[in-house]
């Protein structure tokens, strides 16, 4: 450890609250500066910082630091931003995985559940309300995922007359449904 860096840290891990202020002080700028070159985000670097601190005097009676202690935090900002990023990619997987059909993810609640279901049915309610031949190319178009070419052929209607039945269906539904990106996305 450097000079001072074992007595700071025996102070510490007695509960000496001045003696975590020095360790703080004398590292917290250092490490914000690696975990921000990491990260490339300065308030999440000190965020990452802050936090790591926070759990070093949380554990100082049960923590071991055998070497000096910067080499231990910048370790420790090192893993911290690893699990940054791992949190990161997961989100945004869920995000992609939302915005690709928001009605596969769990639901947390059966409130949630029974408020979805809910929104689901009268969603397909007001599908059914459209007009018979709006209704008929909304539907080819969104759940059987066909082209509005593969439509007009279907229905021998022209690719026009899809467009229009397609964007009468979206304007009725966005009046009374409040969001539903999967089926009222512009294609």
């Amino acid at each position: 450890m450097k000079e001072g860096e074992p007595n700071l840290y025996q102070k510490m891990k007695a509960g000496d609250l001045s003696a975590f202020d020095e360790i703080f002080n004398l590292y917290y700028e250092q490490l914000v500066w690696i975990a921000h070159s990491k990260i490339d985000n300065i308030a999440v670097a000190e965020d990452i910082v802050q936090q790591i601190f926070i759990n070093f005097w949380a554990k100082r009676a049960t923590l071991t630091v055998e070497h000096a202690l910067f080499p231990y935090l910048k370790k420790s900002v090192h893993n911290r931003c690893i699990d940054y990023y791992k949190k990161q990619k997961t989100i945004q997987r869920k995000e992609i995985q939302y915005f690709q059909n928001p009605l596969s993810l769990n639901i947390a609640t059966p409130e949630e559940k029974l408020l979805s279901e809910e929104n689901l049915q009268a969603i397909y309610q007001k599908i059914e309300a459209l007009p018979p031949k709006c209704r008929a190319v909304f539907k080819l178009s969104r759940f059987e995922e066909m082209t509005y070419a593969e439509i007009a052929t279907h229905l021998e209607i022209s690719k026009k007359t899809v467009e229009m039945h397609i964007s009468t269906a979206l304007r009725i539904l966005r009046k009374s449904i409040f969001f539903l990106p999967f089926l009222l996305e512009v294609v």
